[in-house]
Order: C-alpha cells, then structure tokens, then sequence
C-alpha cells in the first residue's frame, strides 16, 4: 500500500511490542521498520526499468528478510542508544533533514498516484499533505531539537521483536493489493496479490492513524495508551481482514453472475477495489480473444458489473517478438498475463496491464490506468518503460474521478 499507510503500521506495531518500554520511540522505530522494505525503490536510481520494477516487491519484501533484517537492524539500534549518539546535535540535524526528506519523498509518492492515474495533482490530496508536512516539522522543531533526549534502555531482544513486527507485516499488507508481493524470494519470483484492498485507502488509515496520534500523547506506562493502540489495531484488521474481505467474496458472487447473465464465457478471472476506496470495484474476466471489464459499487441499484467494455487482446501484435524476449517475458509476468496491446506510434507498442483497470467506467480513447511502452533501442533490444505521459488518457481525468465518487456515495441506477 501506499507510504503512509506503511509508516502508520509499522508504528503501531512498534507501539504494540515496546510501547511500555520505549514510549513513542517505539512507534517511530515501528515506522522506519514499516518503510525499509519499499527502500527498493531506489533501485530506480542504479538499474534499467524492467530490473527496477521486477526488484520492487521483491526479496526486500520476503519472508527471508523480514527474519535477517531484524538482527542486523536491532545491533545498529541497541548500539546507537548504547552509545548515546542520539543525543548528539550534529546527528539531531542529520536525523531531522533525512525525516523531512522523507517525508517529502513520501508525500510526492502519494501525490503522484492521481497523476499516475491519468489525471493532474489532486487538490484533495496536497492539501492534506501540506497540513500533515507543517505538522510533522513542528513536532521535530519543538519535541525532537529543542528537547534533551531521555536516557533509553531496552534490551535487544526488544529491538528484534520491533523490527521484525514492522518489517514482517509489511508485505502482508502489500499482498493485499493488486501489484503483487514477491513474499517467497529468493527461491520464487512467484507474486502474491489477494486484491482486497486498493494501493490507497483512506477510509483505513487515517482512523488508524488518529488512534495512534492520540495514544502518542499519553505517557508510556499509562493504560489508556495501550488501549487507543490497540483499538487503531482493531480498527485496520477488522477493515482490511473482515470488511475489505467480504466485500471481495460479494464482488467475486456479483461478477460471476454477471458474466453467466451476459453469456459471456472466460477462462479466468479478477476483482479489484478502485482507487481510494472499497466501495466501487472492477471486474475483469479473459477469454480466448478479449477480456471483459466493468464497475460494480456496493451503493449500486443492482447486482451487475455495469457497463462491461470489451477489451481486444491483440496479442498477434506481439509475435514478430521471440518469447524469451526479457521484456516480453517482463510484461507477462508482471502483468500475470492479464494485458492487452494496442498500436502506439510506428513500431512502438503499448501494452496495457488491465489489473489495474482503466480510468473510468469504460473504455473511451487510451485511458489504461497501467500502459508500458514497447519499443526497440539504438542496439535493436527490445525495451518496456511505463507510459506515464500518455496525453490521451489525461483528458477527461477528473470527469473520471469525478464519477468515480459519485458512485462511491451515491451509486448507480
């Protein structure tokens, strides 16, 4: 999920198991254990897009790491308060810059989600993230660099319990999306994804994270700490385990009776939450030569996944490419072979991963959510890089989004 769903868990984790012992160290210990794993991004950075995309998800996220990275980061942690170097000031304003870039790297991630949907920075996104940014810079100012840091002492033990907690659930939580979780690296690049919960959920976590701001303010022995934790806990399992759940068992029903009261006859097929919400999911059923997509919202009318748009496959567009090709083979995996291709410019081909849906309710000119551009380079490879600046899917965005919501509240006759 995204960033600061991430960060709100992993703190509550480590709330959970040194909350009496470390006080809010403890939750911010919990956060920087919850957002380890997605430092794999950064592979961006020193490798091509296929390695870089195939790495995110990958043995960053796996069980193997979840118990070895816990070891090493719980030495480093012990050490450091063992030595006093937090209470360093040169280390204070080292510490303070790399918060604050963080979480600007984490706010623009956020942010970026509606552009990477088609549409322009959402006003109801930045705003928030300005508010939250202002607050956070406050915090560190006032409780971080003016304040004489406490003495702590925690066994370490303590320290592995805390990165293992927040490590480990990250990847559960991610399985829970549609991007797909490499949880069995390095032994299989086999990707869990239980489509359960879309990559931003507000409605999940900001009443987790109110629970635990909350719980921040009290002192570490007192019980009512532990309890607003623990409720912030109850809250997010009973959202993404039981509701979130429940509705994918109904959307699973619905769209399967759609499918046999249309006629339409596929091999395979998935549901997914739309963006920011669990309320409106889509549909995607494949056949032979097309796959079937459509909307269906728990607000809705009726129980149909309506309108389904048809979406040719066009995989014959991909036959002058060998099979083993690696960016053929990319787009296949990553995709999980739901995609479908359409011509883009020349000998350039777009090929469009249909997990994620498109940007509204149907199909209307090129407004795939997840496009990849195919193409040769200057040495004749075949190369695939995502198509973040498909103009055509821009238009009409925030009409999009703007009956996306209207189905999430109001539904659909």
């Amino acid at each position: 999920m995204d960033s600061l769903t991430q960060i709100v868990l992993g703190a509550a984790c480590g709330e959970v198991v040194a909350g009496k012992k470390l006080g809010n160290r403890a939750m911010l210990w919990g956060a920087v254990g919850g957002t380890i794993p997605d430092l794999d991004v950064f592979a961006t950075f020193v490798c091509d897009e296929i390695t870089a995309t195939s790495f995110h998800r990958g043995f960053m996220h796996s069980f193997l790491f979840a118990a070895l990275a816990p070891w090493g980061l719980a030495k480093l942690t012990h050490w450091f308060y063992h030595h006093n170097v937090y209470r360093l000031r040169g280390y204070k304003a080292w510490a303070m810059g790399i918060w604050l870039l963080f979480f600007f790297g984490a706010a623009a991630a956020i942010n970026f989600i509606p552009v990477l949907m088609g549409g322009g920075l959402s006003f109801y996104v930045l705003l928030p993230t300005l508010i939250l940014g202002a607050w956070f810079a406050w915090k560190l100012w006032n409780e971080y660099w003016r304040r004489d840091l406490s003495l702590v002492e925690a066994p370490y033990l303590t320290w592995v319990a805390l990165f293992f907690w927040s490590i480990f659930t990250h990847p559960i939580l991610d399985s829970c999306t549609n991007y797909g979780t490499q949880l069995w690296q390095p032994f299989s690049d086999f990707r869990v994804q239980w489509n359960t919960i879309s990559v931003v959920d507000p409605l999940a976590t900001i009443p987790f994270g109110i629970f635990l701001v909350i719980a921040s303010r009290f002192e570490k022995g007192e019980r009512l700490r532990a309890v607003l934790a623990w409720l912030g806990v109850a809250w997010f399992v009973a959202y993404v385990g039981i509701y979130a759940s429940w509705h994918k068992v109904q959307a699973d029903r619905v769209f399967q009776k759609t499918m046999q009261e249309r006629g339409i006859h596929y091999q395979r097929y998935m549901t997914n939450p739309t963006i920011f919400n669990n309320v409106v999911w889509h549909g995607l059923a494949e056949s032979d030569t097309a796959f079937y997509y459509g909307l269906y919202g728990f607000r809705d009318k009726t129980e149909q996944f309506v309108p389904i748009s048809v979406l040719a496959k066009n995989h014959h567009l991909l036959d002058p490419i060998p099979p083993g090709d690696r960016a053929y083979r990319f787009l296949r995996w990553f995709s999980n072979g739901y995609y479908n291709v359409t011509p883009y410019n020349g000998d350039t081909l777009q090929v469009n991963d249909l997990r994620f849906g498109l940007l509204g309710d149907s199909i209307h000119g090129n407004n795939y959510v997840f496009p990849f551009l195919l193409f040769k380079n200057e040495n004749g490879e075949w190369e695939a890089k995502q198509n973040n600046k498909n103009r055509s899917s821009v238009k009409g965005s925030e009409e999009s989004f703007r009956k996306l919501w209207e189905r999430v509240t109001e539904g659909r006759e």
